[in-house]
């Protein structure tokens, strides 16, 4: 018995063979040309560390010196007012108090958002101040 080397590549007529071979490369290509976009680092987005710690040294300051006189899971009514009247009520916290123990997410984001724009016009005021 005669073993037959039969291969695909020797079965398939040329052209078909050439077609093949042009896919795959062009596959090859598009492959190599869209990894870069898929690999690619996306910029990460700049917290301000020293306004947070600002932030939260203030609200420490409150919870501890103030405010040390209620539970800590109690006191947010205390501490907002404690961090920033203007802010407290902006947030509403004054018209509508939170219960003890409430959270109030939206809030409490409201909130700290003010605080933190207050602490940048701050800064920014303290700098004009010396410029003079």
């Amino acid at each position: 018995m005669v073993a037959l080397n039969t291969s695909t590549l020797a079965i398939t007529p040329p052209t078909t063979r050439w077609v093949v071979l042009l896919s795959k490369i062009l596959l090859v290509v598009i492959i190599l040309s869209l990894l870069p976009e898929m690999v690619r680092a996306k910029p990460k987005k700049r917290k301000n560390r020293s306004l947070e710690k600002v932030y939260n040294g203030k609200v420490v300051r409150c919870e501890t010196g103030e405010c040390g006189h209620h539970i800590l899971e109690e006191s947010m009514n205390c501490v907002t007012e404690c961090v920033s009247r203007k802010c407290h009520i902006e947030a509403s916290f004054d018209v509508d108090p939170l219960e003890d123990g409430e959270i109030d997410e939206g809030r409490a984001i409201l909130f700290a958002q003010c605080v933190k724009n207050e602490i940048l016009r701050e800064k920014y005021n303290a700098r004009a101040a010396l410029k003079r």
